[in-house]
């Protein structure tokens, strides 16, 4: 056979025969899983033909750019040809290190299809259902990345170093972006690989269901859902007990019975793949192969003894809640630290129909100041961190619509994340002061079912997007924009009545989220109530000096004729005195302290 990494098995004519994937890790290389593999065809020697595909991946070459969807698709691609050559495989078991692990899991949900509702990548759209993903019998993640990575302090400096040139590549030069960028913390593939595995227990929970109802009309829908077992180091220098273990996802998913935790001793995170000792610890090596051995063969039994209860790690997650009908975001900008979130929050609470449980999620990403804000990375890394939020919520309330109110930045995130994630949906939307795009595309989440209904609060005095996110809106490379002072294109322009926009909220930017709009947000929230054109707090009219003003883009000019001074001004620093040039510091932070973060 020509594909590369795949051994077959040597077993006696007639034996049954079992094939095992085994994906490396992150600047790993395929011979760095002999042990695992060694030990993979030691499991079932006896009973057995065991053939295995270990194959080298893109990312063994650390800063290789290759996006894991398509490393996924490559996998999957080696699969079909291994299972249409070979003889009929009784089971198949995949085995992943670290970044492989990742990868090994969506290889799986990728081959089972997409369950209903949900709506995958455009790599993996026009992916089939494989046959052989129901013979998937174990899942097996040594040291896994579930939740994604992101730089702390408790990593290790060469962790830290490394992890900040592939986020500074990824994102400066997404084209070039390394595979492990994919898999930071709510980055795309990692948040839409747990809304997947999320979807695809639910779809197999309704199956099993069905399966128990004799009163079920016509044949019931095949449950399958593999044993996931995760080995994961006492002493793991790179992935921390928050990451090695999806507690939302796993760990919290209703008392998972497929789901078993089992933590090796003296291990860190490269041996977790060693099972033959290279530092003196015979012992702990053999350990870790003996817990490995009995994670590939052994009974639900047998993982219960030698299993940790998850939640024991994490103590701060609460449990599924399935009465749970809609949850609401609220989401702040990025000029205050969101109080009054709660306020509105409280006010959709107030005016919900009793029969409905009605939830809000009101996280913070804390004050966000303006000048950071302009930094493409800098905003994309407030979406990571509101998906990760998104599953989280998702993971928490299953059977829940989501609804959202955004403010500022809060209305970027939303907008952003429809675009990148394709399993973010919302029922109703409302934006205030937003510092979107006038073109952003409405029509197309709205067509795809994903956005039911959408509102745009305008102000009529909002200086904060007039001069800014408006200034930078005529350039392409900037995904921000003055809807919150021009409202959206498409809701001017043969609007569908799912695109409404309510013009104009008397005041400046935080006029659309004041006290007086509290019950104007709530209706529209929990009926999708559109404020009516004598709403109190409404005017006709914009401050016609600021429109004029907005219409020049004189930001762009007064920020050019910064670059201008200052920089003649750093060149000729040298030739002042010391006291001057401390001077111009101090009177810089000044500015800095109490004008540019306050803006």
């Amino acid at each position: 056979m020509s594909i590369e990494g795949f051994r077959p098995g040597t077993g006696a004519a007639g034996q049954p025969a079992i094939l095992a994937i085994i994906l490396h890790g992150w600047g790993s290389t395929a011979q760095a899983m002999g042990d695992v593999a060694e030990a993979t065809r030691e499991a079932w020697k006896d009973t057995h033909c065991v053939d295995t595909f270990v194959p080298l991946l893109a990312y063994h070459r650390q800063l290789r750019s290759a996006r894991a969807v398509d490393v996924v698709a490559k996998i999957l691609k080696d699969i079909d040809e291994l299972v249409q050559i070979k003889s009929p495989y009784e089971r198949i078991i995949l085995i992943g290190h670290s970044l492989g692990a990742t990868i090994a899991r969506r290889v799986f949900l990728v081959a089972s299809g997409s369950p209903p509702g949900f709506a995958t990548e455009k790599t993996f759209q026009h992916q089939q259902k494989r046959e052989w993903a129901d013979k998937v019998h174990r899942i097996v993640l040594l040291a896994a990345f579930n939740r994604g990575w992101q730089i702390s302090p408790r990593l290790s400096w060469w962790y830290s170093i490394g992890f900040n040139i592939c986020g500074l590549i990824g994102h400066v030069l997404p084209r070039w972006a390394p595979t492990i960028f994919d898999i930071r913390l709510g980055a795309p593939f990692m948040a839409q690989t747990r809304l997947h595995w999320l979807a695809y227990r639910r779809q197999q929970l309704a199956a099993g269901l069905q399966q128990e109802t004799s009163q079920a009309v016509g044949p019931a829908a095949a449950s399958h859902e593999p044993i996931l077992i995760q080995l994961i180091g006492s002493t793991d220098d790179l992935i921390s007990p928050f990451d090695q273990v999806d507690i939302v996802v796993d760990g919290n998913a209703g008392g998972n019975p497929s789901y078993f935790l089992i933590k090796l001793d003296k291990t860190d995170h490269h041996s977790a793949i060693r099972f033959t000792a290279t530092d003196g610890d015979q012992a702990a090596a053999e350990a870790r192969k003996g817990r490995f051995l009995v994670a590939l063969t052994g009974t639900k039994r047998d993982l219960t003894n030698i299993a940790t209860d998850p939640s024991l790690l994490i103590d701060e997650v609460d449990k599924p809640d399935h009465k749970v009908k809609d949850t609401v975001f609220v989401i702040h900008g990025i000029r205050d630290d969101g109080f009054w979130t709660h306020r509105v929050a409280e006010k959709v609470r107030e005016q919900n129909k009793p029969a409905t449980v009605f939830r809000a999620w009101t996280p913070t990403y804390g004050y966000f100041a303006m000048l950071p804000f302009i930094l493409p990375w800098i905003r994309r890394q407030k979406v990571e961190w509101f998906m990760d939020q998104y599953v989280g919520a998702v993971a928490q309330y299953p059977n829940s619509s989501f609804h959202y109110v955004g403010h500022s930045n809060g209305t970027y995130l939303a907008a952003r994340a429809l675009i990148d994630y394709p399993a973010c949906t919302f029922r109703n939307v409302l934006f205030a002061g937003s510092v979107v795009r006038t073109d952003y595309d409405w029509k197309t989440p709205i067509g795809q079912r994903r956005v039911e209904r959408f509102l745009n609060i305008v102000a009529s005095k909002d200086w904060v997007v007039a001069l800014l996110p408006k200034s930078l809106e005529g350039f392409r490379c900037f995904d921000l924009g003055g809807a919150g002072f021009d409202g959206f294109k498409q809701a001017k322009y043969d609007a569908p009545p799912e695109i409404a926009e309510r013009k104009y909220v008397e005041g400046s930017h935080g006029a659309g989220i004041a006290e007086a709009q509290w019950d104007n947000i709530a209706n529209f929230i929990v009926g999708g109530q559109i404020p009516p054109d004598n709403a109190a707090g409404f005017v006709k009219k914009q401050l016609g000096w600021l429109k004029a003003l907005s219409s020049t883009r004189a930001t762009l000019w007064v920020l050019a004729a910064i670059v201008i001074l200052v920089v003649p001004a750093l060149v000729l620093s040298s030739s002042l005195s010391i006291w001057a040039c401390i001077t111009i510091l101090l009177v810089y932070a000044l500015v800095v302290k109490f004008v540019i973060t306050r803006l």
